[in-house]
């Protein structure tokens, strides 16, 4: 079992607004009883953040908002249920104190919030606002979950806590969300992902839960994964093509060894594929990926 994470700046961005990290909760609460890694309950985890590109500061408040959800199931230890969407909440309203506390404007927290855990024997994935999903079964079959906003106006975690900002965005949209949850599956990495449906929610929060024994690995992504092109093949205006989503996947998620920084060492070698097929991505990435063994 290993959880790992990287994020990567993109082409058109001068400072990168995602972050993320990896790590395992109630680490310091079992050495303070004593216990070592027998003893206790396991939880990996992996959490991630994309800032805004609009709004000022967000690369801090990308930070602030990953840190402050470390924390909560930090808090929660080992045994405590883990529901995303109360970690989520939470955490938002952490990050938004923190980031008053150094100065800066609300509007620093603009960031969506990717959390990936197990909790017992389930495998607990939460996304609020845009990104993508991958679930790999043992048997080998992928599950993909992207989600967007119609508007690209996703609705941050932090907004729960700024009324006034929630109340236009649910104005702007009619007073739904705007969120859609399109599922792809495919019955191998190396088959086409096939769509099976595409469903709107309001939900803050969108929460997958699976049985962990189901599973090899779950991986989350920011919504950078969409914003590959290819430079040799042009479009009208002379925009590059766009890269399928189902081929940046496959490169991200093929891992050779899931030992160390496993997540790391694959965005480092797809990202040298994408030079030498032309490719290049314009929006920051991140990505983390939880291996439960198989």
């Amino acid at each position: 079992m290993n959880a790992d994470s990287t994020f990567h700046i993109g082409a058109s961005h001068a400072v990168c607004q995602d972050y993320s990290l990896a790590g395992e909760a109630g680490l310091s609460s079992a050495r303070a009883e004593g216990l070592d890694a027998t003893q206790r309950e396991r939880r990996p985890y992996v959490i991630l953040s994309d800032g805004c590109s609009s709004s000022a500061d967000t690369d801090i408040g990308a930070r602030l908002l990953v840190k402050a959800a470390e924390r909560m199931l930090g808090e929660l230890g080992g045994s405590q249920p883990c529901d995303p969407a109360r970690i989520h909440l939470e955490a938002a309203r952490r990050a938004l104190r923190w980031a008053k506390l150094l100065g800066l404007r609300p509007q620093a927290v603009d960031a969506t919030l990717l959390t990936v855990h197990l909790d017992g024997e389930d495998l607990v994935v939460g996304c609020s606002g845009d990104g993508v999903v991958c679930l790999l079964t043992r048997a080998g079959a992928l599950d993909v979950y992207s989600i967007s906003y119609a508007s690209n106006y996703p609705l941050y975690p932090a907004y729960a806590h700024q009324p006034a900002r929630l109340l236009a965005l649910a104005g702007a949209e009619g007073g739904r969300t705007g969120k859609e949850v399109r599922h792809f599956r495919s019955a191998s990495l190396e088959e086409r992902l096939r769509p099976c449906g595409a469903f709107v929610r309001d939900s803050p929060t969108e929460v997958f839960t699976v049985k962990a024994a189901d599973y090899k690995y779950a991986a989350i992504f920011s919504d950078g994964v969409h914003s590959f092109f290819d430079t040799g093949q042009t479009e009208a205006g002379g925009r590059g093509v766009a890269v399928p989503l189902e081929q940046v996947l496959r490169g991200l998620i093929s891992f050779k060894s899931t030992r160390g920084a496993f997540v790391e060492r694959r965005m480092k070698m797809f990202l040298r594929d994408c030079l030498h097929r032309g490719w290049r991505h314009a929006d920051d990435l991140s990505i983390g990926a939880l291996h439960l063994g198989g």
